[in-house]
């Protein structure tokens, strides 16, 4: 394996190397510790050691693609590069630069995440909470966050959807339909018993 030719990438700020026809990526700092020069010789343990390193940034730059369009968690990262056939190894390199750049934060997406959803689209804390699940976000942070919704605003989006649902229809079946209706978004049946309570009185 001989290297063909060494290039500085500016726009990943990486050192491109091509190795017998093939495209690595490498850090400077291992560029600098290999000591390569054109036209060397590579030995299968250099090798191993650039095909990790190129695995990993490829990994990172990828990642960074995708986080930049919207924000992620953990568990979701994990997902795409597993998605992508990265390896365990890999995957964790990124996850700590990530997470040592502060550009993932699973706590901040949680409070970000419980606010946007509540106060934006109007959905109830059980709604919120099924869809971080989903996200891979550990049943603690959300209810550790749960509580910045407060009782009186998710009575407030329940009476609303309730009062679409009934129509000024008070009867006693159109009542069962404004519950089920409310169950199905997500509701606590506390706040929906209060609703129903209060619009069916």
């Amino acid at each position: 394996m001989i290297v063909k030719e060494i290039e500085y990438s500016d726009k990943y700020n990486l050192c491109r190397l091509n190795i017998s026809g093939e495209i690595f990526y490498i850090s400077y700092d291992l560029f600098n510790d290999l000591k390569i020069s054109k036209d060397d010789e590579i030995d299968f343990d250099t090798y191993k050691l650039i095909l990790d390193e190129n695995s990993y940034n490829r990994a990172k730059n990828y990642t960074l693609s995708r986080i930049s369009y919207a924000n992620k968690t953990t568990f979701e990262v994990r997902k795409i590069l597993k998605d992508k056939g990265y390896d365990s190894d890999v995957i964790d390199r990124v996850i700590d630069f990530l997470v040592s750049y502060q550009l993932i934060d699973d706590s901040e997406f949680v409070r970000a995440y419980i606010s946007d959803k509540s106060s934006i689209n109007g959905w109830p804390k059980n709604k919120i909470k099924y869809k971080l699940k989903l996200k891979g976000i550990p049943d603690y942070m959300i209810e550790d966050n749960l509580d910045i919704i407060d009782d009186d605003v998710e009575y407030e989006k329940a009476m609303y959807f309730a009062k679409l649902k009934a129509r000024d229809d008070f009867s006693f079946q159109n009542k069962n339909k404004v519950y089920r209706h409310l169950a199905s978004k997500g509701f606590d049946y506390d706040i929906i018993g209060r609703v129903i309570g209060d619009l069916f009185s």
